[in-house]
């Protein structure tokens, strides 16, 4: 019986191995790749997309939001759907990025906090309630529209429209 000792590799044996490890880390390295695209990058992405619908509806429903006199139902309607869906989407979207808070803060300011976010979720909720209003009530109601509204793009990292 022969007992082979450590014998050096040959060629073909080399070329091999060479081949096996670089295709086990390439693939790992895919996978790795779709992980963090498919669980931070895209709803992340979603996020921002998110953040962006809701200055779009502060800014496309303002005449309906902070004009009582230009309030109609169906306008009105219009509004606190839009507010209502904003609100929901923030919501889902910030809860479908595994470990955001730990993401946001190592963001430096890219992404607004957890909380922030479901404060301006919450205060869309509040401000939905007031696109109805057309009487005397509407009127008072201003200036607590107003602190909504800048409540949210403060919290959203929105800039002010004048």
């Amino acid at each position: 019986m022969i007992v082979r000792g450590s014998s050096p590799m040959t060629e073909l044996e080399k070329i091999f191995l060479t081949s096996a490890v670089t295709i086990c880390g390439g693939l790992l390295v895919y996978v790795v790749g779709q992980l963090l695209s498919k669980f931070l990058i895209e709803p992340t992405h979603e996020l921002k997309k998110t953040i962006g619908e809701v200055r779009f509806n502060l800014a496309f429903y303002a005449p309906i939001i902070h004009t009582p006199i230009s309030r109609n139902p169906e306008r009105s309607q219009e509004a606190y759907e839009a507010l209502m869906k904003s609100s929901c989407d923030l919501l889902a979207r910030v809860n479908a990025i595994p470990l955001y808070s730990n993401l946001s803060s190592f963001s430096r300011g890219f992404l607004p906090s957890k909380e922030a976010i479901v404060e301006s979720a919450v205060h869309l909720r509040r401000l939905s309630t007031y696109v109805h209003e057309t009487d005397s009530k509407a009127n008072d109601s201003l200036d607590t529209i107003a602190k909504q509204v800048a409540r949210i793009e403060k919290n959203l990292g929105l800039e002010l429209l004048e």
